[in-house]
Parts: C-alpha cells; structure tokens; sequence
C-alpha cells in the first residue's frame, strides 16, 4: 500500500510547494532587508529558514526500512516486553534550532504588527491587521512544530509503536498512547477527513479504532489511536499486516516480544 516508499529524492516531488514558499520567503525577506525593512526581514527570513529544517529533517531519513525487533516499553501498568516497530527519532539539535526560529519570527511579527497599527497612519489597518495575523499564525503553527519535534528528540522511551502481549504502546510526537488488543474494533489505513496525499505515497495514518460505546459520539481521533505513518522509520506495510494478525489471532500474541514474533513478521513480510 505504501509501496515505493518515498523517502530521500523519491519525495521531492510532493515539496515542490515547500520548495516554492521557501523561494518566495526567501526572496521576499531579501527584498524587504534591501529597503530597510528590518523586522519584516527577520520575519520572513527566519520563516524560510524554518521550512528549510522541515525539508532537511524529511530528507535525512533513511533510504531503507529499519528493521523490527524486540524491546522493553513502559506502559500506564510497568514494563513490558514488546515487539518494537521504530519511528524516526528527531535530533535534539534541529528541534532546539527549529524552536528557536519560531520564535524569533514570532517576535519580529509582533514588533512588525505593532508597528505597522499603531506608527503607520498611512498603512491601512484592516490590511496591516490580516497581515500581522498571518506572520503571527505562520509563527505559532511552527512553534508547535518544533515543540512536536523536541518531544520525539528528548523521550526517554525510543519513539515507536510496541506490540505487546495485552495491548499497542506508541511513543511518537503526540507523547504516549495505548490500547489494549481487547477494546479494538477495526485497523484500517485512512486519510485526515478532506484531506488526500499526492501521487502514491498512500494514506497518511494507520488508525486503530477503538471499541466503546460510552464514547461513540465523539470524534474518531478521541476515540482512535493514529499513527502517523510519515513518522515511520519502519514499514508501515509490515506493521499493518502485523497489527491485523494479531488482532485476528488472539493466542499468537504470546509470542510478541520473543524471537517467534520476528519470525512470524518475516513470514508476513514473505508473503506479502
């Protein structure tokens, strides 16, 4: 399903937009540094450079699949012994450095609002508000980013998805979730509502839907546990299978965390 993997060069193509916004970023906040325009400069400047760490944190991904094996995971009851399928770690170093850029655009955006609102008659204030807006919102939007990307860097726990013999552990950038194999209903690979990935790199969760009726009425992200697949370092196509085998063969769980469930993945990995 998510065959070719598109890691490295493979995924340029689906930047092409990333690559377009840095240029005009890029030449914007040169353009705006050119004719004294210090604060829109920054701004734009260091929103480039921020898009810059996101390209560059996606193309130092490895080029392979990383390998499946078997690790210990805290769960909310104590360690368990698990079936461990990695997720890309993220340096301590970029997220710090991205963090660090969100910030200061956030800073120049609102020195750049306030003075556009309140020293600038001759700049209309509907257009200097929208304006200051977005630099504000593009600001917090990364700030977010890179706090998402400091918490997979710094957890003590090796970010991932655990397979354990009672229920699925995942440490990603969302911090720690778990279900127990008994409260899921359905495992299925699915798309953002309204939202489609471009060309074939297929859909952007595994999203494992969990039973209870106390709380059918709220949104499928309160009630699932989603893992993302572009944070993967592992393939996601093994772990699909893997996750409907065990679901469907509840005696077989036995095994995860030993040898027999490497050995069980191969075979799924043969067959596919």
């Amino acid at each position: 399903m998510w065959r070719p993997r598109h890691r490295g060069w493979n995924l340029a193509h689906h930047l092409l937009p990333t690559f377009l916004l840095i240029l005009f970023l890029s030449g914007a906040g040169i353009y705006a540094f050119w004719h004294g325009r210090p604060a829109l400069s920054t701004a734009l400047l260091a929103s480039a450079l921020s898009l810059v760490l996101v390209v560059f944190s996606t193309f130092r991904r490895p080029t392979v699949d990383t390998r499946v094996g078997n690790a210990a995971v805290e769960t909310s009851t104590g360690q368990r012994a698990a079936t461990w399928f990695p997720i890309f770690r993220t340096s301590t170093t970029l997220a710090a450095l991205m963090v660090g850029l969100a910030v200061v655009v956030l800073v120049a955006s609102i020195a750049l609002s306030s003075k556009l609102l309140f020293m600038h008659d001759n700049v209309p204030t509907v257009i200097a508000a929208i304006a200051g807006a977005l630099l504000i919102g593009c600001a917090i939007f990364l700030i977010g980013r890179g706090l998402r990307m400091a918490k997979i860097a710094a957890v003590d726990q090796a970010p991932g998805v655990y397979l354990t013999r009672s229920r699925v552990v995942q440490y990603d950038s969302h911090g720690m979730a778990e279900i127990y194999w008994n409260e899921i209903s359905a495992i299925e690979a699915a798309d953002p509502p309204g939202r489609h990935p471009l060309g074939r790199r297929g859909p952007a969760w595994i999203r494992i839907e969990r039973f209870n009726q106390a709380r059918a009425e709220q949104s499928s992200k309160d009630t699932a546990v989603l893992i993302q697949v572009h944070e993967l370092s592992a393939n996601p196509d093994l772990l699909l299978r893997t996750l409907a085998h065990y679901l469907q063969h509840p005696a077989a769980r036995a095994e995860l965390g030993t040898d027999a469930a490497i050995e069980t993945l191969d075979a799924l990995r043969d067959d596919a």
